[in-house]
């Protein structure tokens, strides 16, 4: 696993016990999107535009609007689904692991390591583009 090289990071409320819920029963390390009400969750459609990926949870929120700290820029471990090489594009899987982007999909960022299933790897993050198929 690569380091993780700080980013800026912005605060926001939780939108549930984000630190009881997911894989190893917490969703820090997870890919985040906001609710309705601007609070954070568990981004889990990388196709909805209404739904763009924010970063990534860095704490454990244990309650609802409790602070969630988000990391928007930089380099941030990400659990992956499966196993992707350096330099690929990846967006979020309906549980908020990281999965290659295919076309249209928002992009999170590019791996910067050859990944693992289940495992915790860096993300050069790029929130906010929306992959294309190179040509």
């Amino acid at each position: 696993m690569g380091n993780n090289i700080d980013g800026p990071e912005i605060t926001l409320k939780a939108s549930a016990a984000l630190g009881v819920l997911g894989v190893a029963g917490t969703c820090q390390f997870h890919i985040m999107t906001l609710d309705t009400a601007g609070r954070v969750k568990i981004a889990d459609d990388a196709d909805v535009a209404v739904e763009p990926m924010i970063g990534v949870l860095q704490n454990e929120p244990e309650a609802i609007d409790q602070p969630a700290v988000i990391r928007c820029e930089g380099v941030a471990k990400v659990i992956f689904t499966g196993i992707i090489a350096p330099g690929v594009a990846v967006t979020t899987d309906s549980s908020g692991h990281a999965v290659a982007a295919v076309a249209l999909d928002w992009v999170l960022g590019y791996t910067l390591e050859t990944t693992t299933a289940g495992g915790l790897h860096p993300v050069k993050l790029s929130v906010g583009s929306v992959y294309a198929v190179p040509a």
